[in-house]
């Protein structure tokens, strides 16, 4: 038995399987920091939290804007746990990077006729199939009145718009990385040139719908089966020859992290504003003046 990677192709395939498992372990690992909630601060919030009634309304419109406005400024009301946590996930990314090639290179070595077809199809979870998933928990929830359906497909509709409408593409364009399947090496950047392979849209996308899913759902088997699906896009897009494994991680974190925050505003009546309430402890009583962040 080998007890070091004498074969290069096993060593690759290792890797390759090691930093696409960041994209399932990177949004578990952040969603138990203590600075997000608890299951039942997402039951609770079904009654109690900002979602309007209907998510084809007036109301929802205020809230998307409210939402997106609360996100791409929240760099300004980071302390530094959030910053370290940004740099953590930065440094990843990074060190992704250093694997792009020899994982491109023996993906592409090792494609089939069977295994292309199949990621074929299974790419579309980041795409059409993840608005099929969330328009059914839309009729769900309306033919049931299940309150939990409907906070599923009004949170995965805004953080996809915000995650993959928004923030992805403004870095796509911004950093210009030329897609595996026409650059010259793994690290080809042209900025605001029309090329999009950094990060991975269709990965955002799958991991903004499957974090919202878990967020929502505790079972272990909902949570294992909606990253675990995320996760196989990514695997699709770099068999597909459409991104680099480190776009792949990148999307990754990106859409798990807005999906979750989207699912903790949405869960709290007033989670970025200031809340004044009267307080006694059997001594002295007053008024409670506090800020959600």
């Amino acid at each position: 038995m080998e007890t070091n990677c004498s074969l290069p192709s096993r060593c690759v395939r290792a890797a390759a399987w090691a930093v696409l498992g960041l994209a399932l372990i990177a949004p578990r690992t952040a969603a138990a920091a203590p600075h997000f909630w608890s299951v039942g601060d997402v039951a609770a919030g079904y009654q109690n939290g900002r979602r309007p009634e209907a998510l084809l309304s007036r109301d929802y419109g205020k809230l998307l804007w409210d939402d997106t406005r609360s996100v791409l400024t929240s760099p300004l009301r980071w302390d530094r746990a959030d910053w370290l946590e940004a740099g953590a996930w930065t440094a990843v990314v990074a060190g992704t990077a250093a694997f792009d090639g020899r994982i491109h290179d023996e993906t592409q070595e090792n494609r089939t006729h069977s295994l292309n077809n199949f990621t074929q199809s299974a790419q579309k979870l980041g795409s059409q199939y993840s608005w099929l998933v969330l328009g059914g928990f839309e009729v769900i929830g309306r033919l049931t009145d299940n309150a939990k359906a409907k906070a599923v497909a009004m949170d995965g509709l805004t953080a996809s718009i915000i995650a993959a409408g928004v923030i992805t593409p403004i870095l796509k364009y911004s950093v210009g990385r030329v897609r595996p399947n026409t650059a010259t090496g793994e690290f080809q950047f042209k900025p605001f040139s029309g090329n999009y392979s950094f990060p991975s849209g269709h990965v955002t996308q799958a991991f903004a719908v499957a974090s919202v899913i878990a967020a929502h759902y505790d079972s272990w088997w909902v949570q294992g089966a909606a990253y675990g699906l995320a996760g196989l896009v990514g695997y699709s897009r770099v068999q597909q020859n459409a991104h680099f494994t480190s776009d792949v991680v990148a999307g990754a974190v990106i859409g798990a992290v807005v999906g979750r925050t989207i699912v903790r505003r949405h869960s709290r009546s007033d989670p970025d504003g200031f809340t004044l309430a009267p307080f006694t402890d059997g001594r002295s009583s007053g008024l409670l003046l506090s800020r959600n962040f």
